[in-house]
């Protein structure tokens, strides 16, 4: 099971790190105490649901300053090799910039200590997670999007992980159309088969629906056209980080000719490594309803 422990300094961007890890399929779980790492660890391990990933964030409010903390942590850590540690820094005066901005008050920060004093005590306390860090990611003037860059490369995270999750779904404009969805494609120009007696009560998921469908030269060539689209489109926005893709496909009541393309498109992009899900918004409505 790999897993990746998140710590730093307060400021320096792990709540966007653990989301970043999220949306690579890793299990999260934030503010956890470090002394209850191996602990849970040792849980999802145990468990009847696989967990092949997951992500921890420990800082200061698991109390990580105290004396002997990080001691069980460190020597697990040494004993296993499928565990990366990573510690997210940045300026003093970076860290001063982003809590002024965000008026929040740092963790460490009380009655007798000001904003810098509470960043310096932070700092010596974490001290020794920095030095068993495999990795120190300095955050004072990267993106977020160049943050997860560093974090995939860290991860070592392979190609599938790289590309958008793509959500493929089928409709009927006569039920309305789809809010949120990335592209929306609209297959009404091409002949209906509730026309077809014989075709009348079956779906697009049915073999004489798709076959019937895409006899016509004009489904064919519009199909191409469309599979190509999506294809070049979707690692395009891995670069804007962006994780998943909706695409829409409608017809008039969301049972043949939508149900058709869709069905075909979620075959061909699992076909070729993508990871999408399909569903069938209107398949169940009044199939007589036209």
């Amino acid at each position: 099971m790999k897993t990746i422990i998140i710590t730093g300094m307060s400021g320096a961007g792990k709540s966007q790190a653990i989301q970043i890890l999220e949306d690579l399929g890793y299990f999260c779980v934030d503010n956890i105490p470090p002394q209850l790492i191996v602990t849970f660890i040792n849980l999802c391990q145990q468990s009847a649901t696989e967990i092949e990933k997951i992500a921890l964030v420990t800082d200061v409010r698991g109390d990580v300053f105290l004396e002997g903390k990080d001691t069980l942590l460190a020597e697990y850590k040494a004993a296993k090799d499928d565990i990366r540690l990573i510690f997210l820094d940045a300026r003093d005066d970076i860290l001063v910039s982003r809590y002024q901005e965000t008026r929040r008050d740092h963790p460490l920060t009380d009655s007798t200590s000001n904003l810098i004093e509470a960043i310096q005590q932070e700092r010596r306390s974490l001290e020794h997670f920095r030095e068993i860090a495999d990795e120190v990611i300095d955050t004072s003037d990267i993106k977020v999007k160049e943050l997860r860059q560093q974090l995939l490369k860290v991860a070592k995270a392979d190609r599938d992980h790289t590309r958008p999750k793509v959500k493929i779904y089928s409709f009927g404009f006569k039920y309305a159309s789809p809010m949120g969805a990335d592209f929306v494609f609209d297959v009404r120009f091409l002949p209906n088969p509730f026309y077809k007696q014989e075709l009348r009560n079956l779906t697009g998921e049915d073999q004489p629906v798709r076959d019937y469908v895409m006899s016509f030269r004009e489904a064919q060539v519009f199909y191409d056209k469309l599979e190509d689209l999506i294809q070049f489109v979707i690692p395009q926005f891995a670069k804007v980080s962006k994780n998943t893709v909706e695409i829409a496909i409608g017809c008039t009541g969301g049972q043949h000719r939508s149900v058709t393309f869709a069905w075909l498109l979620n075959k061909a992009l699992r076909d070729k490594g993508f990871e999408t899900t399909l569903k069938h918004r209107d398949i169940k409505r009044n199939r007589l309803d036209h």
